[in-house]
């Protein structure tokens, strides 16, 4: 079974052999679990060459899996001393670009967990680490970032920090009768003009 097989691997070339002979239930296992972040590549190339023969239910168990792991925006705290690891421009823009393939299309569809999605892009705005704040940028300040009403609704909420206090109607506030002082009283003057 190829979560049984990847971390034996020694190389992404091997990774690769074994990731295009797996079915692709086992690619979103594989996906489920910590991965080094050159394989998790090679799985995702791999599901970017299928998604296209990929059905609904496969679509969207992709898009669950890629928001449980966080599009592998955040560093695993052991792969900061690792070479083989990727920028953090690099992650954040590997990020993004899966959410637009991965994620957005179910968005859009109105199919995504969207309070799911909502909370992934908070934590991506609010996390300690640069390429999640850059992977969160990048997502959604394009011309046109297809996220729902719901998620900005969401992170608009977040980023005003305050909470709602529910609006109650009381009686209405007298309004002050208008006063004016004969110095400044002005004559009434009809539309009409004068009469003659």
């Amino acid at each position: 079974m190829l979560v049984h097989k990847l971390p034996t691997v020694r190389s992404e070339e091997e990774a690769r052999e074994l990731v295009v002979k797996a079915g692709s239930e086992e690619l979103l296992e594989a996906l489920r679990r910590p991965q080094a972040y050159g394989v998790v590549t090679v799985l995702l190339r791999e599901v970017a060459r299928r998604l296209p023969s990929w059905g609904h239910p496969m679509r969207r168990k992709l898009c669950e899996v890629v928001i449980a792991r966080e599009l592998w925006a955040v560093p695993p705290p052991a792969a900061r001393e690792d070479s083989s690891e990727p920028s953090e421009a690099l992650r954040a823009a590997n990020a993004a670009e899966l959410h637009r393939w991965a994620v957005r299309p179910l968005l859009g569809g109105g199919d995504a967990p969207v309070g799911t999605a909502a909370e992934l892009l908070s934590r991506l705005r609010t996390s300690p680490e640069p390429s999640a704040r850059e992977a969160f940028w990048l997502i959604v300040d394009g011309e046109r970032p297809g996220l729902p009403d719901a998620v900005w609704l969401t992170l608009l909420k977040e980023a005003y920090g305050l909470p709602r206090t529910a609006h109650r109607p009381g009686p209405p506030s007298p309004r002050p009768p208008a006063r004016t002082t004969p110095a400044t009283a002005t004559p009434a003057v009809s539309c009409a003009g004068p009469r003659s």
